[in-house]
């Protein structure tokens, strides 16, 4: 590949593309995370996961690399790579904060009158216990508590037939400036903010080196934003083999993983460092 298609930074999703959709593994990405290391290109965490989730995370995965957590809630950057801190971020412990959404408290509080207005019923995470959420994701007790820490982002369930009434809630969120967004197990209550612009924020904070392309993976129409920000968009395949209908539709010119989970997840991110490419999502 000539130098202006390499790659210089990859963003992922975590569930379904580098963990495990039900165990969370990652073992099987460990050859592409080690070879992403080895070339000094970083890899950056893009998710609806909790920054007390995504941290540890990022430490057992060896990443000194910004994260974006809670769907674009808020950016978050080792302290010292960074040479200017934004207006707003604040420091906890070696991590600078960089928060870009809607503080949860305001995010309880409108949830009802949301769904209300949807016509749905919805339950949010603020209403759930530790067991419920335990039960409904599959997390061990100290990986569910640290997924109930939400900062800027409130997941909820929506009784009945919840595709259905997708449109009509993000239309009654944004009637009062936020968004309602639909990922593998929850849907999400967030503030005017998605994993897109907060990619494209941090893209503008953070050196990089000046030639390459960014490279995204995704699998849930959640990362829809996300892959649209990106120069190369993959979307990886679920656990049964198929593409998500709503992420397929809008990106047909995007490539298509070949393979679910952490083992798709390395099989096309070395095929990306070796130059290859892969089908489009409309061939």
């Amino acid at each position: 590949m000539s130098r202006h298609n390499d790659c210089r930074l990859v963003v992922t999703d975590l569930d379904g593309t580098l963990l495990d959709e039900d165990t969370y593994d990652f073992a099987p990405a460990r050859p592409a995370l080690a070879a992403l290391a080895d070339r000094g290109i970083p890899l950056v965490l893009c998710s609806s996961k909790t920054r007390a989730e995504m941290e540890p995370l990022a430490a057992r995965l060896g990443l000194a690399t910004p994260l974006v957590v809670e769907n674009g809630g808020a950016l978050v950057f080792p302290a010292d790579s960074l040479p200017v801190a934004p207006p707003g971020a604040w420091r906890h412990g070696s991590r600078l904060v960089v928060p870009l959404g809607v503080a949860r408290a305001d995010l309880i509080a409108a949830l009802p009158e949301v769904a209300d207005e949807a016509g749905v019923t919805a339950r949010g995470f603020a209403t759930m216990s530790e067991d419920e959420v335990t039960a409904r994701t599959g997390l061990g007790l100290v990986a569910t508590q640290r997924a109930m820490q939400r900062e800027w982002d409130e997941p909820f369930l929506v009784e009945g037939n919840g595709t259905k009434h997708d449109q009509r809630l993000d239309e009654a969120a944004r009637k009062r400036g936020l968004q309602v967004t639909r990922g593998g197990r929850f849907h999400h209550l967030t503030g005017p903010v998605d994993k897109g612009e907060a990619l494209r924020a941090l893209l503008r904070l953070l050196p990089l080196a000046p030639l390459g392309q960014t490279v995204g993976l995704g699998d849930s129409a959640n990362d829809l934003s996300m892959l649209e920000a990106v120069d190369r968009p993959v979307v990886m395949p679920g656990k049964d083999g198929g593409l998500e209908p709503a992420l397929a539709a809008a990106l047909p010119g995007a490539e298509r993983g070949p393979a679910p989970g952490p083992a798709g997840w390395a099989t096309t991110v070395l095929g990306v460092l070796a130059g290859r490419s892969w089908p489009r999502v409309d061939a």
